[in-house]
């Protein structure tokens, strides 16, 4: 087996309390260290250059591509390890790494990514790090960069691959103060770069998801939804003018596609967000994203429907939903080329199934699919509310009750709890509780319609149908 030589790439600044470890977590797999430093004040280059890292000044311009491909433009390995600053490689044996390194089928691997920060939407998400040291491959996107649009190029062309692999970089986490640091320096180079590539829809797509707050598959109906979706939409009539075989090729897309029509079904908006997946299947027939979505709006519309759900139009969305979850769980679905949690295929269909089977009434059934849920989460804040629901059901109120507390206990964001909590509340005459309720909900998810319609009315709190 030839030994492949590989070149660790690192941007920073000001990075002194964890870029020793970063570089420390590779030391054994690695031949070279390029560090681009981009302004700091303190002793990054130093503890770099300790670790015989060659660190190389480059003034910042508010563009990430530009700092990746100035230390790929210093890298002399024939492969590149791109590891951020506050990033560790988790451990792997030096002859497992060759042995990846030296897959002839192989352009680059797709490392899981794991975040120390909890509840952070980047978990179990994999993206591009470790890749051929290609001259025409380079990074694109001043902000929220990638590097794999150029690697399809090459993979067209060679044959070769961008693989997944069990390789896992944990992401250190930052404090609050830093986090909003970093979303308003993204939100500032997101509105330049919209600006400046007005045909390009995947900076409007990054400046909605900045603003887009998710529980799970579900998009929350918090400050700032509808300017999201303004954004959303507009990054969808884009890409309307592309190529459609060059649409499939875009990894992010169909998150696109799923978070606009969750942001519809948060807003009530349940007849665009029909048309918007439907739409969606039509470039992506088969990706577990689309198909999630598409029954979640399915279940929306049997919710609606009420006792007519039993027509030919409702036993049809029924058959849909059965057929796509059971496209997703038994695997028969295509990413193309993105990565996936694992949580869509494993835990989030059987919420739907047990809101399936509380619809049909079949309690005992959606009990089970629930309690299966919670077996494989205990903190699935969907698992816990579709308890309350069968709970309540069932004509146990007192439990149901109970088990809305409990759902939010577990997420604060769940605002379908916070709404039902606070209807039953109404019913079992709680009412000073249900106000109480109330003001939670007002104040977490302002651009709810409920909340919108509660202060339209000028109502203090809704009562129940």
């Amino acid at each position: 087996m030839k030994r492949q030589t590989v070149t660790l790439c690192v941007i920073a600044r000001d990075e002194e309390a964890t870029i020793g470890m970063a570089i420390k977590s590779v030391l054994a797999l690695v031949h070279e260290i390029v560090v681009v430093d981009t302004g700091s004040r303190d002793n990054t280059r130093i503890i770099a250059e300790g670790y015989g890292a060659r660190v190389v000044d480059v003034a910042w311009s508010d563009d990430f591509a530009a700092a990746r491909n100035a230390a790929l433009a210093e890298a002399h390995g024939d492969w590149i390890l791109f590891l951020d600053a506050d990033e560790i490689l988790q451990p792997i044996r030096p002859v497992e790494f060759q042995r990846l390194l030296n897959d002839p089928g192989a352009a680059a691997y797709r490392l899981r990514m794991i975040s120390a920060q909890p509840g952070d939407a980047d978990q179990v998400e994999g993206r591009v790090r470790l890749f051929r040291h290609l001259p025409d491959v380079q990074y694109r996107y001043p902000i929220f960069e990638r590097v794999t649009p150029m690697l399809n190029d090459w993979c067209a062309r060679s044959g070769q691959g961008i693989f997944d692999c069990e390789l896992a970089v944990m992401h250190d986490g930052c404090d609050a103060d830093r986090r909003a640091r970093a979303r308003e320096r993204n939100l500032r180079i997101l509105r330049k770069a919209i600006s400046a590539h007005q045909d390009e829809p995947y900076f409007h797509y990054r400046l909605a998801c900045e603003s887009l707050s998710r529980l799970d598959d579900e998009v929350l109906p918090v400050a700032g939804l509808e300017a999201a979706i303004g954004h959303l939409h507009t990054a969808w009539q884009k890409v309307l003018w592309l190529d459609a075989e060059y649409r499939r090729t875009l990894p992010w897309l169909a998150d696109l596609c799923a978070r606009t029509a969750g942001g519809l079904l948060a807003l009530d908006r349940v007849d665009q967000a029909w048309t918007v997946v439907g739409s969606a299947r039509v470039v992506f027939p088969d990706h577990p994203l689309v198909l999630l979505q598409s029954v979640a709006v399915s279940c929306r519309l049997l919710e609606e429907a009420g006792e007519q759900w039993v027509g030919a139009t409702a036993c049809a969305l029924v058959s849909g939903i059965r057929d796509d979850l059971a496209q997703i769980r038994e695997g028969r679905t295509n990413t193309y080329g993105a990565a996936m949690d694992t949580r869509v295929r494993d835990l989030y269909p059987l919420r739907y199934l047990g809101e399936l089977a509380l619809l049909e009434g079949r309690v005992s059934d959606a009990v089970g699919l629930f309690e299966q849920a919670l077996n494989l989460d205990p903190s699935y804040s969907f698992g816990w509310l579709g308890m309350a629901e069968c709970s309540r059901f069932a004509g146990d109120r007192k439990r149901a009750l109970k088990l809305y507390l409990r759902t939010v206990t577990e997420n604060p964001g769940n605002h379908r709890a916070w709404l039902r909590g606070c209807d039953l509340m109404h019913e079992m005459d709680f009412h000073d509780n249900a106000v109480s309720w109330w003001r939670e909900v007002e104040e977490r998810f302002p651009e709810h319609p409920a909340v919108r319609s509660a202060r339209t009315q000028g109502a203090p709190v809704p009562q129940p149908a």
